[in-house]
């Protein structure tokens, strides 16, 4: 009687089949291929194909997080906003992440930054006087505002922003628009137009600053109507809108 060999290869991570193995071990068992695994290997498995098991195989999809130092909540840092101790001793948001220092995360939600002044919750987390300026809320809504004007001269330098009303409306036109930004001095006619097709598409609309702060972004005159293409920078645009929001209240 021939000898095939073990039915099944045991991943010891997953606990099951490792699928390049499984597609190893269909190529070399190919009356199998199309029939289904024998119960015993595995209860998950019980009336599927090697073929279908292959295909089955799913991206693993990471996100970094961190600790809230009021909530204790496990967040996404795309939704928190970390706070450096600077050598003065005074809180800074540290919109860009990249600040050295003694530092902590806060859900990006105005009532917790609150709760974080009332509680003093800075000093307590890093274990050292520090101060708490006055106007933390306003610098932190400052800088990420700057941050975010930032964003858009970064996309307008890598090619991922249009201006202006007609090419504006031809990119939300071919579905090639991801978040569409309009000044709030914009003119009603244009701003409605707009405002309905990038509604019809279910794209971002984010209305917070004048003429004069994007067209300084972009370097471009009477700036009115912008919008990014999909990607990195404008997924960054979207993070500190919603950010922005949160912390506004």
């Amino acid at each position: 009687m021939a000898n095939y060999g073990p039915a099944y290869f045991y991943h010891p991570v997953v606990g099951g089949l490792s699928p390049a193995m499984v597609e190893l071990y269909a190529k070399q068992r190919p009356h199998l291929a199309k029939t289904n695994l024998s119960p015993k290997i595995n209860d998950g498995l019980v009336g599927r194909t090697l073929a279908q098991y292959t295909h089955e195989r799913k991206p693993m999809t990471l996100s970094k997080t961190a600790i809230c130092a009021v909530t204790g909540d496990t967040c996404p840092m795309t939704e928190m906003i970390r706070f450096v101790i600077a050598p003065d001793g005074n809180i800074v948001a540290d919109i860009t992440g990249k600040l050295p220092g003694v530092f902590m995360w806060l859900k990006a939600d105005k009532s917790v930054l609150q709760k974080a002044i009332w509680r003093n919750s800075f000093a307590s987390h890093a274990r050292q006087n520090v101060t708490i300026p006055d106007n933390l809320l306003e610098q932190t809504l400052a800088s990420m505002g700057r941050q975010a004007l930032q964003t858009l001269s970064l996309a307008r330098r890598a090619g991922e922003l249009t201006f202006g009303f007609s090419k504006v409306e031809e990119q939300i036109r071919a579905h090639k628009a991801h978040i569409y930004v309009i000044a709030s001095d914009a003119s009603d006619n244009g701003r409605e137009k707009l405002e309905r097709l990038a509604g019809h598409q279910n794209i971002t609309v984010i209305d917070r600053w004048s003429s004069t702060e994007l067209s300084s972004a972009i370097g471009e005159d009477n700036t009115m109507h912008i919008c990014l293409t999909q990607g990195g920078l404008a997924q960054n645009l979207l993070d500190l809108e919603t950010k922005l929001k949160r912390m506004n209240g």
